[in-house]
Parts: structure tokens; C-alpha cells; sequence
């Protein structure tokens, strides 16, 4: 597996827990709600899967900078003296 999955399962429980904490005190669910359980869980699997899929770190291959050739000036040129046009 790819990632850091132990850092993603940590971070999905903390998140679920105090989301669910957040949700109790402000009085949206009440404190016998099976969301309060079910929000840490779904967290860790919510982080086990982000840290699975998400393409933190290093890239695979590392390339330079891609640089292009400069690009001619584009200033109106002077007519000569003695020309017309």
C-alpha cells in the first residue's frame, strides 16, 4: 500500500470523533445517536482509503523544470532613413 496509512486511520478517527462531538453539543443529534459511533468509523475508513488513493509525497520520476526557447521581440521596427513606406 501506498501512502500513509497509519497517518490517514489516525486522522479519519480524530475527524469523525470531533465532528460527532461538534454535531452533540451544538444539538443537532442527541447523545443516544448511533452517529456518534458511526462517525469515528467511517472516518477511519474515510482516511484508510484517502491515504490508499491520494498521491502525497514524493512523485514517482523527477523531472527538471521544462523550459521553452525565448520568444523573438516583437518591437515594431524603425523605417529606415530614405525609405518610404
Amino acid at each position: 500500500m501506498k501512502g500513509r496509512p497509519f497517518l490517514g486511520i489516525l486522522s479519519g478517527f480524530l475527524f469523525g470523533l470531533f465532528l460527532g462531538i461538534t454535531l452533540f453539543l451544538f444539538g443537532v443529534i442527541p447523545l443516544n445517536s448511533d452517529l456518534l459511533l458511526i462517525l469515528p468509523i467511517l472516518g477511519i475508513v474515510v482516511g484508510l482509503v484517502m491515504a490508499w488513493w491520494a498521491p502525497f509525497g514524493k512523485p514517482p520520476t523527477a523531472q527538471g523544470p521544462i523550459t521553452s526557447p525565448p520568444i523573438a521581440s516583437k518591437e515594431p521596427k524603425s523605417p529606415e532613413p530614405g525609405s518610404q513606406g
